[in-house]
């Protein structure tokens, strides 16, 4: 089970799933490594997390030499126990693309979501290139990398997870073809410049369903107006929650890939930085012209609170409150509290920000919880699960 909001979705459990794991080799104690890659993981809930598995090692590649990193034969199969419908946020913990796993990891991993269409499985990736390059390509043992084949190596690793199971051949009914229709797979965008970086890779990755996550934003994200520079007329400019603004030779190098799905949030924990209201105006907005689930995760730690009918001002929790009782007269010297001037000298609107913890932060953008879910491979799940059920892989 977890209370991350975004694995809540209607008729299924919330679920994190952590297959690839990391002994430390000093202590012995089992947790989780990555390496940061960008803005967005400077405060990692899972690096913090590390301590109390007594794996006391910074997500740092200097770290990598303190810690073995292993697939976990028992959890990794975890998936085929759970009957009922899940939503499985796959390597919470870490990144399932980090470079520190093998591919053959990352095939027995794809082999348990085939095996499993009764769950949707949730792959959030910074590192999107690697993503594309495992999906689409195999390594040729000589350096390179051999395009296609990807279905048959996740295929093959399926049918040896199901034999050792029952001992049963499946090979006469058990075929895997990507992109499978239960498994999104989404890329970090914490502001504009990695929206710019990952967002065009993550569109000519193979998946069901492709979504960005905006959490922690750091900053406006545009992803109305995306700048490419290499496409194959040129720099352009374009919407990648319709392909509005491509022509049709640049569209044909996404063939009509757009993004399903927007999760926004703001940061949480002891260090985190402010999310300011209108960036998460902005992405709502966006989403809506273009008819695109989304979904606003939290505020995080730090509560918005904006002018309203002088003195009074109003928080993104609903409070309304008398400026002159609500602000303390040394602002600026308490930890508590940020003043907000700094994203007036960037040129947006004033709010002031008060540190009040996740919880008391809560979900409400502009008065509304913003819930939404692409709803594409419902009925696809529901096909490949009768189709396993028939075949007696699963009780009816």
């Amino acid at each position: 089970m977890t209370k991350i909001e975004w694995t809540q979705r209607p008729g299924t459990k919330g679920e994190t799933w952590n297959p690839i794991r990391a002994r430390n080799k000093a202590t012995g104690g089992t947790g989780h490594f990555c390496t940061k890659v960008s803005a967005g993981c400077q405060n990692c809930y899972a690096a913090d997390f590390q301590k109390r598995f007594k794996n006391p090692v910074r997500y740092a590649a200097q770290d990598a030499d303190q810690v073995e990193i292993f697939l976990d034969a028992i959890v990794v199969r975890q998936p085929l126990m759970w009957k009922k419908p899940r939503t499985i946020f796959v390597c919470s913990m870490t990144d399932l693309f980090y470079e520190g796993h093998c591919d053959e990891w990352i095939d027995d991993i794809f082999a348990i979501a085939a095996l499993c269409p009764q769950h949707t499985f949730i792959v959030l990736t910074k590192r999107i290139e690697a993503t594309r390059q495992y999906m689409t390509s195999i390594d040729n043992n000589d350096g390179g990398r051999l395009e296609g084949f990807r279905d048959a190596m996740i295929e093959g690793a399926a049918q040896r997870i199901h034999f050792e199971r029952t001992r049963e051949d499946p090979s006469m009914w058990l075929a895997v073809h990507l992109p499978l229709p239960n498994v999104w797979i989404g890329t970090s965008a914490e502001d504009q410049a990695t929206a710019i970086e990952r967002i065009p890779t993550l569109l000519t990755t193979p998946a069901a369903v492709r979504f960005i996550s905006a959490e922690p934003l750091l900053g406006p994200v545009e992803l109305d107006n995306l700048i490419i520079a290499d496409l194959p007329t040129g720099e352009w400019s374009f919407n990648c929650l319709d392909n509005e603004g491509l022509d049709i030779e640049d569209d044909e190098a996404f063939k009509g890939a757009t993004i399903d799905w927007v999760i926004c949030g703001g940061e949480s924990g002891h260090k985190a930085r402010t999310m300011h209201p209108d960036w998460a105006r902005s992405l709502r907005d966006q989403c809506k012209a273009a008819s695109v689930p989304f979904f606003f995760k939290q505020w995080g730690a730090w509560l918005p609170w904006e002018s309203a009918d002088a003195p009074f001002w109003l928080s993104q929790n609903d409070a309304y409150v008398d400026g002159h009782n609500l602000f303390p007269s040394e602002m600026e010297s308490d930890p508590n509290w940020n003043d907000g001037l700094s994203f007036v000298s960037d040129g947006e609107s004033h709010a002031v920000f008060q540190k009040v913890g996740k919880k008391a932060a809560g979900r409400l953008l502009d008065g509304v919880e913003h819930n939404a879910f692409p709803t594409v491979s419902a009925n696809e799940n529901r096909t490949a699960e009768s189709e396993l059920v028939k075949s007696g892989t699963f009780a009816a």
